[in-house]
C-alpha cells in the first residue's frame, strides 16, 4: 500500500472522488450513472489518477490501467468526507482533486451536503479543488412531482426553504471551489448568478465510442421484437422529471404509426434512491397500471451492462419527455453511442445552444425544431412520425454521428486535462469543435 502511494504521489497525478464502477467493468448493475461517466473520462486521461471511491462492505486498493481505486468510504455516513479526508492527506505532492457531486449521489441530503467542509479543508491544506456538478437546482418547484413537494401552503413553505439553501450552498461552493464544472453550457449560464462565470467551466458529457453495438435484427430477434414494427424507447430509472409516465401514457394506446404497428419500451425500473418513498411508489405504481393495462408498451426493470446495447440497437427512436432541464443526459450520450434519432421535449432545447449542436446541425441540414416537441401527447406522436419517415431518419443518425465523434470521452478527457493541468499537458489536442474553459 505505501509503496502504491509512493509511485502515485507526484504533482502530475489527479485524485478524483466518485462512486465507481466495479473492478473491471464500466456499467455495472447498481452503480450510478455518475460512476460509469467517472470510470470513462478517467480511462481516457493520459496521466496517472487516484481513485477515492465508495464501498459496500470492505475497503479495497487494486490498480486498473493509469488508476490506483481507493475504495475508502461507505455512502450515506457523516464519516465519510472525514475518511475522504484523511485520505487526501496521503497524497502530500498531489494537489488537483476533482470531486464529482449530485445531491442524491453519497446518500441523504445532510451527508451530501457535508461536501462544503471537506471543500473548505482542501482549500485551506492548499489542495486545489473542482466539483464537477451534475445537476444544478435552482427552483424546486419545477421538480415539485419529482421530489414529491406537496401542494398548497405547506409545500410554498418547503419549497421556498430548499431554493434558499441550494442557492446558499451553490455560493458557498463556488466561493471555497477553485473551479465548478458542469456538462452543457446553459446550466453554466444558470449558475452564473450564483458563482462568478470565471470559475465555471463547460466540458460536455462525452460519448463512449468503444459500446459494442448490436445488429438491429439481431437484438430484436434476441429481444422477442418483431423486425417489421417500429420501436420506440424510453431509457433510464422511471422517474416523474424524465418523463416517464408521459411516455407510457403517449404510447399506451397507439397501436400504430405510419401504417405499422409499435412497440413502446421502457428500458428501465425504479428509481434507486427514490424507492423507499411513498409519494415515488405511488406514482411508479401508477406508470406500472398504465404499462399493465397497454397490448404494445413493455417495462423491462433495471437493465445490466451486457444488455443496454441490445435495446438501443433494437430502436427506431429514442424519446426523452423530461420536464426539467437540469443536467447533461447520460441517456442521450448512449443514443449518441449507437447512432440513435432522438426526440427531446422542448423543456430540453437549451441544449442547443452548445456549439457542437450547432454544427452538427449545420452540417446535416436539419433544424432544432426537427427534434423538439411540446409535452403533448399529440406534439410528440406527430414529431415521432415525422422522424421515422426515411428522410429525416437518416439525417438524425448522421447528426448522432457526429456528435458521437465530438463529444467522445478521448475530446471530454482532454478537456479536464487542459482545465487542471494547463502547463503539463501531456496529450496532443485532438481535432475537436469544442472549446470551453473558463
Amino acid at each position: 500500500m505505501k509503496k502504491r502511494i509512493e509511485q502515485y504521489n507526484n504533482p502530475d497525478t489527479l485524485l478524483v472522488i466518485s462512486p465507481y464502477p466495479k473492478k473491471g467493468e464500466i456499467y455495472s448493475t447498481g452503480a450510478s450513472g455518475i460512476a460509469s461517466y467517472t470510470k470513462n473520462v478517467i480511462s481516457h486521461i493520459a496521466r496517472n489518477v487516484v481513485v477515492l471511491a465508495d464501498y459496500e462492505d470492505m475497503p479495497e486498493t487494486y490498480e486498473e490501467n493509469n488508476s490506483l481505486v481507493l475504495r475508502c468510504f461507505k455512502k450515506n455516513t457523516l464519516t465519510m468526507w472525514l475518511s475522504l479526508f484523511k485520505t487526501i492527506l496521503m497524497f502530500t505532492k498531489t494537489k488537483q482533486v476533482l470531486i464529482q457531486f449530485d445531491f442524491a449521489l453519497y446518500g441523504s441530503f445532510l451527508t451530501s451536503a457535508l461536501i462544503m467542509p471537506l471543500v473548505l479543508l482542501l482549500k485551506l491544506f492548499g489542495y486545489n479543488t473542482s466539483v464537477v456538478l451534475h445537476t444544478v437546482v435552482l427552483d424546486i418547484f419545477k421538480l415539485k412531482g419529482h421530489v414529491g413537494l406537496p401542494d398548497g401552503l405547506k409545500g410554498n413553505i418547503i419549497g421556498t426553504v430548499y431554493n434558499t439553501i441550494f442557492h446558499t450552498f451553490y455560493t458557498m461552493l463556488g466561493f471555497f471551489a477553485d473551479r465548478i464544472v458542469v456538462l452543457e453550457e446553459p446550466l453554466k449560464q444558470k449558475l452564473a448568478a450564483k458563482i462568478p462565470e470565471k470559475k465555471i467551466i463547460v466540458i460536455p458529457h462525452g460519448v463512449d465510442t468503444e459500446i459494442v453495438t448490436v445488429d438491429k435484427a439481431k437484438a430484436r430477434r434476441v429481444l422477442g421484437m418483431h423486425q417489421d414494427e417500429y420501436v420506440v424507447l424510453f431509457f433510464g430509472f422511471v422517474n416523474w422529471f424524465k418523463g416517464a409516465d408521459f411516455f407510457a401514457q403517449t404510447f399506451a394506446k397507439q397501436n400504430k404509426l405510419l401504417g405499422k404497428n409499435v412497440r413502446a419500451v421502457i428500458a428501465g425500473g425504479a428509481s434507486a434512491t427514490l424507492q423507499s418513498k411513498a409519494y415515488y411508489k405511488k406514482y411508479f405504481t401508477k406508470v406500472e397500471k398504465t404499462v399493465n393495462e397497454s397490448k404494445n408498451t413493455i417495462m423491462t426493470g433495471y437493465v445490466p451492462q451486457e444488455n443496454m446495447s441490445l435495446y438501443f440497437s433494437a430502436a427506431d427512436i429514442v424519446v426523452f419527455p423530461y420536464r426539467h432541464f437540469m443536467n447533461a443526459s447520460g441517456v442521450m450520450s448512449l443514443a449518441f453511442s449507437h447512432n440513435k434519432p432522438f426526440i427531446i421535449s422542448s423543456e430540453l432545447e437549451e441544449m442547443f445552444k452548445a456549439p457542437e449542436f450547432t454544427t452538427a446541425l449545420q452540417q446535416t441540414s436539419l433544424q432544432k425544431n426537427d427534434f423538439v416537441f411540446d409535452l403533448t401527447k399529440e406534439s410528440c406522436l406527430q414529431l415521432t412520425q415525422k422522424v421515422l419517415k426515411n428522410g429525416i431518419r437518416a439525417k438524425m443518425a448522421e447528426f448522432t454521428g457526429i456528435m458521437r465523434e465530438q463529444r467522445s470521452y478521448k475530446n471530454t478527457a482532454f478537456l479536464y486535462d487542459r482545465a487542471l493541468f494547463p502547463s503539463t499537458i501531456s496529450v496532443s489536442q485532438p481535432a475537436l469543435t469544442l472549446t470551453y474553459n473558463k
